[in-house]
């Protein structure tokens, strides 16, 4: 058996305004996915979901990847929605799988069977998608350099969030404080000790929309919108700041304002942060957030001296403290 995982992620600053070439800062977390594949003599490839088990013979997987890469290339000619791209969602699987073939020079795909585990939340903004196809690429082509590691996952999860940045594909590669700015990235160390109490991430429920979707809203209302610079002023006032408590606090507001102003922040959430800083508090959301419905995926909040509980929050939101972990994806094992 061989075992490759990668930890999910938190977006500290930038989300959707990285997309435009703004600076965005991301540290990787506790919470991880974990990929374990066992070799066999069948021909083909499988995985097993909570739900049901997927294959493919191996035979098909070149075919798929050129029929998903066309089919992306029609979404960039605005013949289909990103969301047209998949006819299941197993393809992505499977795609990344054969990515990984071609980055590790290997003649043909391993035979055998993979199942994942993973606690780090479904649709939360927390990266569970990156981390995936981060461990997949790792754990078959056993690539080393990191920047062309992030560059794939970046290539794969183009399929599901359409013109996305690096900014998850870095921070569940690397590891660590990320930066990424211009389709650069760099790792600026670990979170910042400030972090190791009174923060936590709230889960507010799956958006009703997914991150392509938004971003793709967000696109055609502001994409020539001078909001980008303000997003960027805000990001590096997070930086440069993070040990100071006052003013982070009052950056990570002034952050939440921008992200309410394009759209992406339900009302519910909104609400939700409302609260938190008449408590004292600040939060924005930490990831895409929705353009539509009640759920917003993660919150990041800050909350002095008390924890979420005293949000009375609604039964199927769930909370926890902010885990930062160095550790990137990692492969152990052989095939």
């Amino acid at each position: 058996m061989s075992v490759a995982s990668a930890p999910g992620k938190i977006i500290l600053s930038g989300e959707h305004s990285v997309v435009y070439g703004a600076p965005a800062l991301a540290f990787s977390v506790k919470q991880r996915l974990t990929v374990n594949f066992t070799p066999d003599l069948l021909p083909r490839l499988s995985w097993f979901a909570p739900d049901r088990a997927h294959e493919m013979a191996l035979e098909k997987f070149s075919s798929l990847r050129h029929k998903l890469d066309a089919a992306f290339e029609g979404y960039l000619r605005g013949e289909r929605s990103i969301s047209e791209i998949f006819s299941r969602p197993a393809e992505l699987i499977f795609y990344t799988v054969d990515v990984a073939r071609i980055l590790g020079n290997l003649e043909r795909i391993p035979r055998g069977k993979f199942d994942i585990q993973s606690d780090i939340p479904v649709g939360a903004g927390m990266g569970s998608s990156a981390a995936l196809l981060a461990a997949l690429l790792k754990l078959f082509s056993k690539h080393e350099d990191l920047p062309t590691l992030i560059e794939q996952v970046r290539h794969c999860e183009r399929l599901q969030h359409g013109r996305g940045s690096l900014i998850d594909a870095a921070a569940v590669t690397m590891g660590g404080l990320v930066k990424v700015e211009q389709d650069q990235a760099s790792r600026l160390g670990g979170l910042p000790d400030l972090f190791d109490r009174d923060w936590y991430w709230i889960f507010t429920g799956t958006p009703a929309t997914s991150t392509g979707v938004c971003v793709e809203r967000v696109r055609t209302q502001f994409e020539q919108s001078d909001i980008w610079s303000e997003f960027s002023a805000v990001t590096n006032r997070i930086e440069s700041v993070q040990k100071e408590i006052e003013q982070l606090s009052r950056a990570i507001q002034d952050n939440h304002r921008l992200l309410n102003r394009i759209g992406v922040v339900p009302a519910r959430v909104a609400a939700l942060i409302e609260q938190i800083e008449r408590m004292g508090g600040a939060a924005k959301i930490a990831g895409a957030g929705a353009v539509s419905g009640d759920a917003g995926g993660l919150v990041l909040a800050y909350l002095p001296n008390q924890t979420p509980d005293a949000l009375k929050l609604p039964a199927l939101m769930r909370w926890g403290c902010v885990e930062s972990d160095g550790l990137g994806v990692s492969l152990g094992g052989d095939l």
